[in-house]
């Protein structure tokens, strides 16, 4: 008989500690399956919410207030963003581009300041640039350009103690450096992904916020998004286009340059595939020691079949082989239960809710787990992998057993 005939029939000679071997080697593949469908979701959620909330897929700022920034130097502008913007447009690399003017704003309720961020935009090329742009709204609607309209963010309204249809005033510095108070009208509450948005954030035409601001036709910053997802030849075209018609002195960057997020990504994949490596281990003890029972149960039929002509290397590759197909029956049976629950999840998300709102990156309180067929094939030839390698030490001490002392015990 071939060794892998009597591999499979000794698998199913103790089903029952087989089955354990299995489990163990599943349960770590369908844990880590997970695990990189989560990381992949989060990777998706930080991207999408960088570029549409945070920098952008590359950000054009005057230099100086990328220097000071934690003065937040509202003086330091992008001039005449719509000449600038009718400039970008042109270039093929662009796929939308939203110009925004942040207003760092408090508003007084007794003798409570609540803080605030306004973000004025274009509504119209603001459609363009987030296509999601009207699922955000949660009651109400959008402002309406050329109005002091303003949106909300849901906890800044109960914060605020506002809702659709009340005024809120809001104080500011312009970038005159001068005081400014303005009223706004509430016609939307805002559903923002992100906690500290939802907080924080308010919504209003660009005009207005530019009026408010005292900025004269000038912007805060400018985002943009590539239509290829080539995010540095996007950025090489922008910082050409600048350097050979300017404006001056502007600091172009892309979002892995500036995301916090971007930065917790690239640590949080090294920490994941150690996570990985730690379950696959944990895992393969359990084939290790079923290994090392099954050899002390069958010390003598081992001794017979050296003595048969059965070499120290057949032996070796027998009991590999017996790990092997554990080893392929619980990566498989661990990576379709883990695809099977990640792809549900896919759609219905993971609501972290409050736990969500002390992290400071932009992360969405409700994850959706994306399923990389990439990743999950790697999972599977990972684990199985590990499970072979588990049963190496232990098939080499069966190898070097005499046969005389084998038939003995």
């Amino acid at each position: 008989m071939k060794l892998s005939g009597i591999a499979l029939r000794n698998v199913f000679r103790n089903g029952r500690r087989s089955l354990l071997s299995v489990t163990a080697v599943a349960v770590a593949a369908l844990s880590i399956t997970l695990l990189f469908a989560l990381l992949e979701g989060i990777r998706a959620d930080i991207r999408h919410n960088a570029w549409n909330y945070e920098s952008g897929e590359v950000r054009i700022r005057n230099a100086e207030f990328d220097r000071y920034e934690y003065l937040n130097p509202v003086q330091y502008v992008v001039p005449d963003h719509r000449a600038l913007a009718e400039r970008l447009e042109q270039l093929p690399q662009v796929a939308a581009l939203s110009p925004r003017i942040n207003i760092p704003a408090v508003s007084f309720r007794g003798e409570r300041q609540i803080s605030a961020r306004g973000i004025g935009l274009d509504f119209r090329m603001e459609q363009e640039y987030q296509e999601d742009l009207d699922l955000i709204v949660a009651e109400g609607r959008l402002p309406a350009t050329g109005t002091s309209e303003a949106i909300l963010g849901n906890r800044l309204a109960r914060e605020l103690g506002a809702g659709v249809g009340d005024t809120v005033t809001f104080l500011t510095q312009t970038r005159a450096r001068t005081s400014n108070a303005f009223t706004v009208d509430v016609v939307g509450l805002a559903a923002f992904p992100v906690a500290a948005l939802d907080r924080t954030a308010f919504l209003l035409p660009i005009e207005a916020a530019g009026h408010y601001m005292r900025m004269r036709d000038a912007a805060s910053e400018v985002l943009l998004k590539s239509t290829d997802g080539r995010t540095e030849v996007l950025k090489a075209a922008v910082s050409a286009l600048l350097s050979e018609e300017g404006p001056e002195g502007m600091n172009v960057a892309s979002w892995t340059e500036v995301s916090g997020g971007y930065s917790y990504l690239q640590m949080a994949d090294v920490v994941y595939r150690i996570i990985a490596l730690f379950f696959f281990l944990l895992g393969s003890t359990v084939i290790v020691n079923t290994t090392m029972m099954t050899i002390h149960e069958r010390t003598r039929e081992i001794g017979t079949l050296s003595a048969m002509g059965m070499r120290g290397g057949q032996l070796v590759r027998l009991f590999f082989t017996e790990a092997t197909y554990l080893g392929i029956a619980g990566s498989l049976a661990g990576v379709l239960a883990g695809a099977a629950l990640a792809v549900p999840l896919q759609y219905t998300g993971i609501d972290f809710g409050a736990q969500m709102e002390m992290v400071d990156m932009d992360l969405s309180t409700v994850l959706y787990p994306v399923l990389n067929w990439r990743s999950t094939v790697l999972t599977f030839f990972y684990s199985l992998a590990v499970a072979m390698l588990a049963s190496f030490v232990p098939a080499r001490r069966a190898a070097k057993l005499q046969p005389v002392v084998a038939l003995r015990v």
